[in-house]
């Protein structure tokens, strides 16, 4: 029989959320507004801190930090999903094709179903997933700096003294030994 772990309270998470099929919804920017909108209201319902974010085109990685009474990031993460769903395609936002089974268990063409989640196990585990989210237009070469890429904690974290301002260009990769590829 497995030995499963418990999910600790007030536990650091990181998440992995696509869209379906990979659909580059959120190169558009009213996308991008409805899930800022969906974010902040879900927020509203069921508080988390957002320590860490990056949006890209199809794809989103983030880490938040639960309430110490809280583990239910599962029901959080359906609720953006759906609330940006609803107001995406309310908006006139083209969904993908998906089975009569997915449609049975009523999902749509906007998100993948399952997302991908990380307890953080420690700091060093922390700082490495962190790096990763503020690396990961770098990685995808949508940008050379993560500077350059405006839908990111990136900025905030240069403001903090985090991060160096020209931390991690393209060509700083390769050599990187601390630096993990996650996905």
């Amino acid at each position: 029989m497995p030995n499963y772990r418990r999910k600790r309270q007030g536990s650091l998470y990181f998440f992995t959320i696509v869209t379906h099929n990979r659909q580059p919804i959120f190169a558009r920017e009213d996308a991008r507004r409805l899930l800022s909108t969906a974010i902040k209201r879900t927020r509203q319902d069921r508080p988390w801190t957002n320590e860490a974010m990056v949006l890209l085109p199809e794809h989103l990685h983030t880490i938040w930090r639960l309430p110490p009474d809280d583990t239910d990031y599962s029901g959080r993460i359906a609720a953006i999903k759906k609330r940006f769903t609803r107001a995406y395609l309310a908006s006139g936002g083209a969904e993908g094709t998906v089975l009569a089974g997915q449609r049975r268990h009523r999902q749509r063409g906007v998100w993948q179903a399952p997302f991908w989640e990380h307890t953080i196990r420690d700091s060093k585990d922390f700082h490495l997933h962190v790096d990763y989210i503020h690396a990961n237009p770098v990685k995808h070469g949508l940008v050379d700096y993560p500077r350059d890429w405006p839908h990111s904690s990136f900025h905030r974290y240069v403001q903090a003294g985090w991060y160096e301002a020209d931390w991690c260009g393209r060509t700083d990769l390769p050599g990187n030994v601390e630096y993990i590829w996650l996905e």
